[in-house]
């Protein structure tokens, strides 16, 4: 990885923020809530395991990589964390200003350290090897563009045409 592969990877960290803002800006309470087919997560369910993906999943094998010598990462069951965290009824503004701290930090976490760093890795428990910038791709491609797309077709559907 050179310089400029890891200000690319930062770039789309940072900016995934401010597309979530820009989409749930002027969202009221039920299309929060909404869900497009029983049993799929609406938007304010999709923030809230963003925030805790950011601090349990992501932000936490950072700092273990950082830290540790290829350490296991093991996974983490979002469906469990939906559950127990009864992300509908939470307060998904809230939820996404938690989100944004939290990647804040990844972010800053992630700038501290040169770019030859980021060949460093760790074990991930279903994934097998993973560097941090093989991580940071993941976590862009998988799970916030993935998320994005889905938030938007949502508040496409919502639309009243």
């Amino acid at each position: 990885m050179n310089q400029l592969d890891k200000e690319r990877l930062l770039w789309n960290l940072k900016s995934f923020p401010n597309e979530l803002d820009d989409l749930v800006e002027d969202l009221d309470e039920e299309t929060f809530r909404w869900r497009p087919i029983p049993g799929k997560w609406s938007i304010k369910e999709t923030v809230c395991h963003l925030r805790d993906m950011e601090r349990e999943s992501y932000l936490a094998r950072y700092r273990r990589i950082l830290s540790e010598d290829n350490p296991f990462l093991p996974n983490v069951d979002q469906d469990r964390l939906a559950r127990e965290g009864d992300y509908i009824d939470q307060d998904a503004r809230a939820a996404l200003e938690e989100f944004k701290r939290l990647r804040a930090e990844t972010v800053q976490t992630l700038e501290s350290v040169p770019p030859e760093t980021w060949s460093r890795g760790g074990v991930h428990e279903i994934d097998g090897p993973m560097t941090i910038e093989q991580l940071a791709v993941k976590q862009i491609k998988g799970n916030d563009l993935n998320h994005l797309v889905q938030m938007k077709d949502i508040v496409r559907l919502k639309m009243p045409w």
